[in-house]
């Protein structure tokens, strides 16, 4: 056994073999967080400011970004992003002795929390203020948390922040949860142009409806002065004619008593 802690050398060799594994990974994992922190996430060039971050934590240069959604060019792992508003502008903290143009290629920062002075290399965690921008250490967020900004004094409206560096699973589980939440927001509006369309149609309905009702009542309204117009007339055409017969109604009686007394004077 060796007698050090019952590992046999044939054990030794796999431990030696997962502890140079655990130390790759370890350095793919700088590696990523080294090329998020200098490059832009969306044209892999070098970061420039202005530069804004998404929910998911990818930092962009946002003139590429803006050209990339006028030109509707998105790609597809970045959809969540439909314009400037799914974005916040971020506000670096400089460091004095560094230049803003130079490229970090000796694991030399050139920004850093203004709070901690934790410089923003890739192996700490760093947040953004939703509401201000402002760009610092996660730890000094969380120990120091307040309703104000204490980089730039901005009174934060709503304390949200959006982690930089994810890991591969927190980053696949917020971009799902993204996504389901712009299929949701989409869904709602497609409800609501729906509602809009058919309560438009209702309208038209109702106004059609009551055209044909005007039109109808229009229709019944003449009929009705044409037939009281007809009635009068025969009203008067009876009342005229009325006038002569009954002055020869009035006329045949003296015309038969004149004729009778006229018989009787021929008989006498």
């Amino acid at each position: 056994m060796g007698n050090d802690g019952g590992v046999i050398a044939v054990k030794r060799k796999f431990m030696r073999h997962a502890q140079g594994e655990k130390k790759q990974e370890k350095a793919e994992q700088e590696l990523v967080r080294r090329q998020k922190i200098q490059h832009c996430a969306l044209s892999e060039e070098p970061l420039r400011e202005p530069i804004v971050a998404c929910r998911l934590g990818n930092l962009y240069n946002k003139q590429v970004l803006l050209e990339h959604l006028l030109a509707r060019t998105i790609p597809d792992q970045f959809q969540h992003i439909k314009s400037l508003r799914d974005v916040v502008s971020c506000n670096f903290s400089q460091k004095d002795n560094v230049k803003s143009d130079q490229i970090d290629t000796k694991k030399q920062a050139f920004y850093h929390c203004p709070i901690s002075m934790v410089e923003f290399n890739g192996c700490h965690q760093f947040v953004v203020l939703e509401s201000c921008g402002c760009v610092i250490s996660a730890k000094a967020w969380k120990e120091l948390r307040s309703k104000e900004c204490l980089v730039c004094g901005t009174q934060l409206t709503k304390v949200k922040t959006i982690p930089l560096f994810l890991s591969g699973e927190e980053y696949k589980a917020k971009q799902q949860q993204l996504l389901n939440q712009r299929a949701k927001k989409d869904k709602r509006a497609h409800c609501g142009k729906e509602t809009a369309h058919n309560e438009l149609k209702q309208i038209k309905k109702r106004k059609l409806e009551s055209d044909e009702v005007r039109q109808e009542i229009a229709s019944r309204s003449i009929t009705n002065n044409v037939t009281d117009f007809v009635k009068n007339e025969k009203i008067k055409n009876a009342v005229f004619a009325s006038l002569f017969k009954s002055g020869q109604e009035k006329k045949n009686p003296n015309d038969l008593m004149m004729t009778v007394g006229g018989m009787r004077y021929t008989l006498s």
